[in-house]
């Protein structure tokens, strides 16, 4: 039971931090996305798609260092998470794609309410594929 209640203490931790750098994340990925959208008339998915690239960007090297602690060589885990990225990516376009035009919802809300959930598909992603933290 103590190892149990040590390994959900160290993912608690891993998934505080990374919720911390994922909320600068996602403020920087919403803030590109609001003057793509409504400073520069750019079309919502590709200022989504932007604002996400953006965020994705600054996430990779504090989770390494901040959330995850890697000391892998960044050339091993940056391919994979960047296919992790990708993944949650390609959910949030389809996702957007379907609140904004099937729902009817706006652009402004669609993307807040899919941050959440790509958020929980990169912390599993990262944690079990590109930084191959063990410790549960």
């Amino acid at each position: 039971m103590k190892i149990i209640s040590l390994l959900k203490r160290e993912v608690s931790r891993q998934f505080y931090k990374f919720a911390l750098v994922g909320t600068e994340c996602a403020v920087l990925n919403y803030l590109v996305f609001l003057i793509l959208l409504y400073h520069l008339s750019v079309n919502y998915l590709i200022s989504a798609g932007l604002g996400a690239l953006f965020g994705i960007a600054f996430g990779f090297v504090f989770n390494k260092m901040y959330s995850f602690n890697s000391k892998r060589d960044v050339k091993v885990e940056v391919i994979p998470y960047f296919l992790v990225y990708l993944t949650s990516f390609l959910f949030m376009i389809i996702a957007l794609r379907i609140m904004v035009n099937n729902l009817g919802l706006i652009p402004l809300i669609a993307n807040a309410l899919i941050l959440p959930v790509t958020t929980m598909i990169n912390f599993f992603g990262q944690k079990i594929f590109v930084f191959k933290n063990k410790r549960w």
